[in-house]
């Protein structure tokens, strides 16, 4: 497992303007935080906006683990969105999809189910790189391909792997509705932020997030536009 000691008193930020004093300073190092939201509203360019913000002002090592889109999608995406792969993103960020995961997975035994599989690839590249953020996007993609019946048990199971990580986590999860009720993953997490499209007037959508958890922080709960604008994501008042 990776070693207990990244896991400190400092926090991480949101790498969002103005965001991080609205959750009373940033997300605590070593917390579990729920992305959620509707599509098409930033939940994986926020997540990998984190690990930019933080490789190039901290130096820290983050992985970002895509089960979804290709990795080749991706970093185009953030590179047109002014997040290029630079050689300190590059250094620092390492960024596997199912294509790479699966080609990984020989070298852990191919006779060990996907999910363990999965973990064990996950724990190498944590204590070999001393990564101290993770992205997994998505959670519902990982619940099915790790085709575990039992939903309740899953996450728990999950959440206790990844607690002994000590990583800072960010799962990513979507949401057809934010009126759905809350699930056990908003519950398990420390920190939940939720992203929507909201109406503006009857012709325009306004992106818009809020935190309505984040533990042991004074966190703002209000509703807030999402801007993003030359390579970087700010709150405005929401219209």
């Amino acid at each position: 497992m990776a070693d207990a000691g990244k896991k400190g008193n400092g926090v991480v930020s949101t790498a969002v303007m103005g965001l991080d004093e609205e959750v009373g300073g940033g997300i605590p190092e070593g917390s579990i935080v729920l992305l959620s939201g509707t599509p098409g509203t930033y939940k994986s360019s926020m997540a990998f906006s984190i690990l930019h913000d933080a490789a190039h002002k901290k130096g820290s090592v983050g992985i970002f683990l895509l089960l979804e889109q290709s990795m080749k999608s991706l970093l185009g995406q953030q590179e047109r969105m002014g997040r290029p792969m630079d050689a300190t993103a590059k250094d620092h960020i390492i960024v596997s999809d199912v294509g790479r995961i699966r080609a990984a997975m020989d070298k852990f035994g191919t006779d060990k189910d996907w999910m363990t599989a999965l973990k064990a690839y996950v724990e190498y590249l944590v204590n070999k790189r001393e990564a101290s953020l993770l992205v997994i996007d998505s959670l519902p993609v990982l619940e099915i391909l790790s085709q575990e019946k039992n939903r309740r048990e899953f996450l728990f199971d999950l959440f206790e792997w990844i607690r002994s990580l000590n990583t800072t986590t960010f799962l990513i999860s979507e949401k057809k509705s934010l009126d759905m009720d809350y699930g056990e993953e908003e519950f398990l997490s420390d920190g939940v932020f939720q992203l929507t499209l909201s109406p503006v007037g009857e012709v325009d959508l306004q992106r818009r997030i809020r935190c309505i958890k984040m533990r042991g922080m004074p966190h703002n709960t209000s509703m807030f536009a999402l801007d993003h604008k030359d390579g970087s994501f700010r709150i405005v008042p929401a219209i």
